[in-house]
C-alpha cells in the first residue's frame, strides 16, 4: 500500500490532467485503489475547513476575462489551501503520538495562527546511576510554526511543512533533579522534519482511512480501532472507513498522531455502515454544538431507527455500571415512556464471552447493548439499542451516543425490514467525522418479500439461488406435503428444495448490496457487501454457496440478505 506522500503527488497529477481536459471525477466505488479513491471521494462535508472558500458551481463555470492564451495556474497555486482555516480546524484537536503501551508519548497542540507547542516524555525508573537513584526521565518541551504554504493533498487532507521549531532545553544535555536524571532530547515523531516540505499530512475527521498505509495505521489501530473482549481477551479489530477524529501523519517515517476533541462541539458521529432502502427520514436535527437526533422509518412505521447524541456531565463506567448507564440513556431519550426493569435486558463488555462480538466493539470502543419489549415480555414489539459513553477532556465535553431500532410485529402485512433483521443490522455501526451519514435512510425501494435459499457467491451484480424450505419436525402439514414421514430430521428439521434449479437475482445496489453472515471471520463486522461476501464464501465454503434469506423489492431485486441460522 502506498503512503500518503505518494498519494498526494498522484492525486495532484491525476486531478490536474482531469481539470485540463475538462473531465469531472466520478463517485467513489468500493473496489477502487486508494489512488482512485482520493480522486473520487465526495468533498462535500460540513467539516471541511476549506468548504466555505470554494466557489459556487455556477460562479466557477462563468467565463473569465483573462486572455485565451494565458497559462493555466500551476499545481502549486491550484491546490493551495486556506492555511488559516486548516490551522483553525487543527486547533480543535489535541494530538498525541504513542503506542498505547508504555509511558512514552509526544503531545502536540496547534493554535489557529499555525504556531504549535508540545512535549515528548518517556521514563526508565530502572536506569539509575551515581546521583540519580530514582531513575531517568527523557524530556523535550518544544514549540514552533507551520509554514503558511498549506496544500490540499486530497479530500479533507492537507500537506504541512514545519517552518521552525525550538526546544526549551538543548537536546543531548542532562541534569539531575531530586535524584532523577533528566535527559533532554528531540520530540519523537517530529524529529528531523523542520524544513522538510510536505513531510506531514493533516487528516481532518472524516478523511478516508484507506489513504493511510499499513505501517501508519498500526499507530492508530491498537488503541482506537480494536479491543480485547471475552474470557480469552480475543483482539477484535474494527477499522472505520473514515476517521472519527483528526490525525497527523508523518509521511517521512510512517508515524501517525491520533487526537482528542478539545473544542466545545461534538465532532464525531455514530452511523450505520449500510443505509437501508425503503426507510424514510422523518426527524433530522443537527444542532450547532454537533449533537443530533435523527429518526428513520419504513413505509408502515413498523421499523423505526433513532440515532442520537447528547452532552452529559455525569461520568459512567460502561463495564461495571452498564445497567445504570443504559437506564439513564433511555430516560433521556424516552422520558416517562422509558422501558421498566421488568422488560429491559442489559449486557456490557464484561458479558462478551456469551455475546456477539459486534455488540461490544465500535471502532475499538466498548458499547453497552440492551433489548426490551415495549408491550411486555413475549409481546410482538421488540427494541434493540447500543449505547456509548465518550468521556471528554473536561466535564462539559462528554457525550452519549445511542442507536435504537424499534420493530413492531403487530401488522399482518408488515413490510420489511423486520425485528429479525434488526439483530443483524445493529451490528454494523461505526464512527466517522462526517455528518452526511447520520440518517440511516437510503434511496431505493425497500423489500416487500423474502425467500429462503441456497445462494451461490455473488458475481457480476447478480446472485444465483435455489429456494429451500425448512420443515420442522412438528410441521405435520409440510411433512405430508413433501413426503418426509421417514426422514431423519437431524437437528429437528429437514431441508426441502421444491425446484433444484438455480435462478438469477439482480442485486439492487450492485456490489454494494449488503449481506450479513452469522459468524464472520473477524468477529466484529458481520456486514459484507456483495463483492466481499463472494470472496468470503469462496474462501470458506467448498461448494461456493451459503444458505441465506434474500429480501426482494417489488422488482424482484435483492436489496439485502442475511445468513440463516443453522445449528
Amino acid at each position: 500500500m502506498k503512503n500518503i506522500r505518494q498519494f498526494t503527488t498522484l492525486f495532484i497529477l491525476i486531478l490536474s490532467v482531469s481539470l485540463l481536459a475538462g473531465c469531472s471525477l466520478g463517485a467513489d466505488k468500493q473496489g477502487d485503489s486508494v489512488k482512485d479513491k482520493l480522486g473520487k471521494i465526495k468533498t462535500e462535508n460540513v467539516n471541511d475547513p476549506d468548504e466555505a472558500d470554494k466557489p459556487a458551481a455556477d460562479e466557477a463555470s462563468q467565463p473569465s476575462d483573462k486572455e485565451e492564451n494565458e497559462p493555466e495556474p500551476s499545481p502549486e497555486d491550484m491546490y493551495k489551501a486556506d492555511a488559516s482555516s486548516v490551522f483553525a480546524e487543527m486547533a480543535d484537536w489535541s494530538f498525541e503520538f504513542a503506542s498505547g503501551a508504555g509511558g512514552w508519548g509526544t503531545e502536540l497542540n496547534v493554535k489557529p495562527d499555525g504556531s504549535f507547542s508540545g512535549t515528548y516524555h518517556d521514563s526508565d525508573m530502572g536506569s539509575t546511576g551515581p546521583g540519580h537513584s530514582n531513575g531517568t526521565v527523557y524530556l523535550c518541551d518544544f514549540s514552533g510554526h507551520f509554514s503558511k504554504e498549506v496544500k490540499t493533498a486530497g479530500p479533507l487532507m492537507y500537506s504541512l511543512t514545519i517552518e521552525d521549531m525550538v526546544f526549551d532545553k538543548e537536546p543531548d544535555t542532562e541534569e539531575i533533579i531530586d535524584e532523577v536524571l533528566y535527559s533532554y532530547t528531540t520530540p519523537y515523531g517530529l524529529d528531523g522534519l523542520t524544513g522538510e516540505e510536505d513531510s506531514l499530512v493533516f487528516m481532518a475527521a472524516g478523511a478516508v482511512t484507506s489513504a493511510i498505509n499499513e505501517e501508519e495505521l498500526n499507530w492508530l489501530s491498537p488503541v482506537h480501532f480494536g479491543s480485547y473482549v471475552g474470557e480469552e481477551f480475543k483482539y477484535i479489530e474494527d477499522k472505520p472507513d473514515e476517521l472519527p477524529f483528526a490525525a497527523i501523519i508523518n509521511t517521512k517515517d510512517s508515524y501517525a498522531f491520533f487526537s482528542s476533541n478539545i473544542s466545545d462541539k461534538n465532532k464525531t458521529f455514530l452511523v450505520n455502515r449500510v443505509k437501508l432502502p425503503g426507510l424514510k427520514n422523518t426527524v433530522s436535527k443537527l444542532n450547532d454544538d454537533g449533537t443530533y437526533r435523527f429518526e428513520d422509518e419504513n413505509a408502515d412505521s413498523s421499523f423505526k431507527v433513532i440515532n442520537t447524541c447528547y452532552p452529559v456531565t455525569d461520568t459512567y463506567d460502561m463495564s461495571n455500571g452498564a445497567e445504570k448507564f443504559v437506564k439513564d440513556c433511555l430516560k433521556h431519550i424516552y422520558g416517562p415512556d422509558a422501558p421498566g426493569d421488568d422488560v429491559l435486558y442489559v449486557t456490557s463488555p464484561n458479558d462478551a464471552y456469551f455475546m456477539q462480538y459486534d455488540y461490544v466493539s465500535i471502532c475499538g470502543g466498548y458499547s453497552d447493548y440492551a433489548f426490551w419489549y415495549p408491550d411486555g415480555s413475549g409481546g410482538n414489539s421488540v427494541c434493540n439499542g447500543r449505547f456509548i459513553f465518550s468521556p471528554g477532556t473536561d466535564k462539559g465535553s462528554s457525550y452519549v451516543y445511542a442507536y435504537i431500532i424499534e420493530a413492531d410485529n403487530h401488522y399482518p402485512s408488515k413490510t420489511f425490514p423486520d425485528d429479525s433483521f434488526a439483530n443483524y443490522w445493529i451490528g454494523s455501526l461505526t464512527f466517522t467525522g462526517r455528518t452526511d451519514g447520520i440518517s440511516s435512510a437510503a434511496e431505493g425501494k425497500g423489500a416487500v418479500s423474502m425467500i429462503n435459499c441456497d445462494m451461490k457467491a455473488p458475481e457480476n451484480d447478480k446472485v444465483s439461488a435455489r429456494e429451500i424450505i425448512m420443515v420442522g419436525i412438528d410441521n405435520t402439514e409440510l411433512i405430508k406435503k413433501y413426503h418426509l414421514e421417514n426422514a431423519d430430521f437431524d437437528d429437528d428439521y429437514e431441508v426441502v428444495m421444491p425446484d433444484k434449479n438455480f435462478r438469477d437475482y439482480t442485486l439492487a445496489e450492485g456490489g454494494d448490496t449488503p449481506f450479513y453472515i452469522q459468524y464472520p471471520e473477524d468477529g466484529a463486522r458481520r456486514l459484507n457487501y456483495a463483492f466481499e461476501l463472494g470472496k468470503y464464501i469462496k474462501k470458506y465454503d467448498e461448494d461456493d454457496s451459503r444458505m441465506m434469506y434474500l429480501y426482494l423489492n417489488e422488482d424482484g431485486e435483492v436489496v439485502y440478505g442475511f445468513e440463516e441460522y443453522t445449528p
